[in-house]
């Protein structure tokens, strides 16, 4: 897939519709990447992501549907000269064998590959969208876990300080009753 793909609009070639390449594989790795050693900031960062990737998938989208606007057009276009080209020579063509015409115009096959690129780059900004959605669910997990971890080492700890504290106590009171009476 290129970043920007050149189809011709009309006849004339300085008028084109380009297909921008919203999201950038690299940029996309390092983004959704998140190290369990910094899980605050992965946290932190993570609504921005999705905000972000979201706002990509929302212009792919709106690509797309302009492509498709552009793409009516353009059969229409090409149908109707194609059939006043027909009348002018008096040929007789059939709607069938028109629409099998405008199928195989060179323009419209540009635009129809032009958006299949546009749903293909589409589909990856959704995908990109998703990827931050299971990201979420990772770090809400690992936070847990992280918490439960906590928890034990506190129990241990607080194990380890009552088991000083008995002995602590146990130690006191048989100082007690071995000292002498007053």
């Amino acid at each position: 897939m290129t970043d920007t793909a050149v189809v011709p609009v009309e006849a004339k070639p300085a008028r084109v519709f380009s297909v921008r390449n919203f999201i950038d594989d690299k940029v996309l790795a390092a983004d959704i990447a998140y190290s369990l050693t910094n899980l605050s900031d992965a946290m932190q960062r993570q609504p921005g992501l999705i905000v972000h990737y979201s706002t990509l998938a929302a212009k792919a989208a709106r690509q797309v549907n302009d492509l498709k606007l552009v793409l009516e057009a353009t059969e229409s276009a090409v149908y109707r000269k194609l059939r006043d080209d027909a009348l002018v020579a008096g040929e007789k063509t059939s709607d069938a064998q028109l629409t099998k015409f405008v199928a195989a115009s060179k323009r419209v096959l540009a635009i129809k590959r032009a958006l299949n690129e546009a749903k293909q780059i589409e589909a990856i900004a959704k995908g990109a969208v998703e990827g931050f959605d299971h990201r979420r669910d990772m770090l809400v997990q690992e936070g847990a876990s992280s918490r439960e971890e906590r928890k034990g080492e506190l129990r241990v700890i607080g194990a380890a300080d009552t088991a000083a504290s008995l002995e602590a106590l146990k130690e006191r009171v048989l100082a007690r009753r071995q000292a002498p009476a007053a």
